[in-house]
């Protein structure tokens, strides 16, 4: 790994570069982008000290956990539903979603208790790393579905420096590439995924999933169907800082 300071946060110069560039990419790629989908939680870096990633540089092949998401559908199903089945519709509806990722970047450890996703490959190849037994979080509503045991780990995968204990419980591992046919990752089931360090080109993923909780500051009321669900987040990541981290952006300026 190149040897880099630890940048505490990014300047805005270098978080719009990141951001509109991906968008460019996104919509050559026909993907459906919006203007509302480009704003200051766009661009997702996970914990402080992933800013450093900056410091390298995007394009360095280093391991940081920063990611863009663009999201062009986050509809709950609630329309029709009969009395006294709201309950039951936290775990239905549907999100797309387009993921970019620079190469050696990382979606670091995390699993879903409600949300079960696809992930298509448009754009470059795909390292998913994940644990093929669900994990008993105690709150097992809804079965979990089987995603079937990958490979072992390939010699040399690299995850970020001072997490890597976040990711000893994914031990399945897959490439994916673009026209494979689309890979489910059910609820429960830890996982992480990055593009490869050597790659020429940013991963390009659409995951389509059941509907996303993301209690974010960002995101408005039309986004949450039912008001008890404004408190719930679907995304359990494995190291603290990755969660406290995606939801605020640091900038130096």
């Amino acid at each position: 790994m190149t040897s880099v300071t630890q940048q505490r946060g990014v300047t805005r110069k270098e978080y719009w570069s990141w951001v509109r560039d991906a968008s460019a990419l996104a919509t050559a790629l026909g993907y459906p982008v919006q203007a509302e989908m480009i704003n200051e939680g766009t661009g997702i870096v996970f914990g402080e000290d992933q800013y450093a990633a900056f410091e390298a540089g995007l394009w360095s092949g280093d391991p940081f956990e920063v990611m863009i998401i663009l999201e062009s559908l986050n509809e709950g199903a609630v329309s029709g539903l009969p009395s006294g089945a709201e309950s039951f519709a936290e775990y239905g509806g549907l999100c797309d979603k387009l993921m970019i990722l620079h190469p050696g970047k990382w979606c670091p450890p995390h699993y879903h208790p409600r949300k079960t996703e696809s992930y298509e490959v448009v754009l470059g190849e795909m390292d998913v790393i994940y644990g093929p037994q669900p994990v008993d979080d105690g709150s097992q509503r809804l079965a979990a579905g089987h995603v079937p045991a990958g490979t072992a780990w390939p010699a040399g995968l690299e995850v970020p420096a001072g997490r890597e204990e976040s990711y000893e419980k994914l031990t399945s591992y897959v490439r994916l590439k673009k026209g494979d046919p689309k890979f489910v990752m059910h609820r429960r089931h830890l996982h992480a995924f990055r593009c490869p360090p050597d790659s020429s080109v940013p991963l390009v993923v659409r995951e389509i999933s059941t509907y996303s909780h993301e209690p974010t500051e960002a995101q408005s009321d039309i986004h949450r169907p039912l008001a008890h669900w404004s408190g719930i987040n679907d995304n359990a990541f494995v190291h603290p800082a990755a969660d406290d981290g995606r939801l605020a952006t640091r900038f130096l300026d």
